[in-house]
């Protein structure tokens, strides 16, 4: 049987802020959607699960030092978080892993944010290592032009690592080769020099494709 697009969370906080939970992505109703990407490309087998996978859950379950519900006074913006207008705001729960078939999680990933973007909602994803950026921009296909910010130490440029084309080191290029991806800027980035991985050949190709680095 096939894995369903979305699960609630394990364990934890079953939502962001405690948010409803709607995991009927076919009949999502919302203006605001959280998902959760635990899981990534791995390079190699111990990397199938990591301190990443568990993202989603810990910042769930760190909302609940923040508020306790979105109609609650928050004081830091001196009123409700949602400021009392009719925003709904839900939690798609996470998108789950299948160990006899790792790839089919980006598939997976990728429905997921279509299903949402369709339903008129805006997409905020919880990752998850920094692959997961590439079946969530895959998503907007058809919805460009598209403007990338990165803010982050590294430039994701590299081609592959171990074959692999699809991982965490690779979303900034493979953003780059989407026709729907226009202008891309990286924030942030520090100069790196271990030997083979040098950043010039992957900050040279990003500056050839008209990317902003910072």
């Amino acid at each position: 049987m096939p894995s369903p697009l979305t699960v609630p969370p394990k364990h934890g906080h079953k939502t962001l802020l405690y948010a409803e939970l709607a995991t009927d992505l076919d009949h999502l109703d919302a203006h605001i959607a959280v998902l959760g990407i635990p899981y990534g490309s791995p390079y190699n087998i111990d990397e199938v699960t990591n301190d990443q996978t568990n993202a989603p859950t810990a910042v769930r379950q760190a909302s609940d030092r923040v508020i306790r519900s979105l109609e609650r006074y928050d004081f830091d913006v001196g009123g409700p978080l949602l400021d009392g207008r009719a925003i709904k705001f839900v939690d798609c729960g996470d998108v789950p892993g299948d160990v006899r078939d790792l790839g089919s999680h980006y598939v997976r990933a990728e429905q997921a944010v279509r299903k949402i973007l369709a339903a008129g909602a805006l997409p905020i994803v919880i990752g998850g290592d920094h692959g997961i950026t590439i079946p969530v921009l895959r998503a907007y296909e058809g919805r460009g032009p598209v403007t990338l910010v990165h803010i982050d130490a590294h430039l994701d440029w590299r081609d592959n690592v171990n074959g692999v084309t699809d991982g965490y080191s690779s979303p900034i290029r493979r953003a780059s080769e989407m026709a729907h991806m226009d202008r891309i800027f990286q924030i942030g980035i520090r100069n790196i020099v271990l030997g083979a991985l040098h950043p010039a050949p992957h900050r040279d190709t990003g500056l050839m494709h008209g990317v902003g680095i910072a």
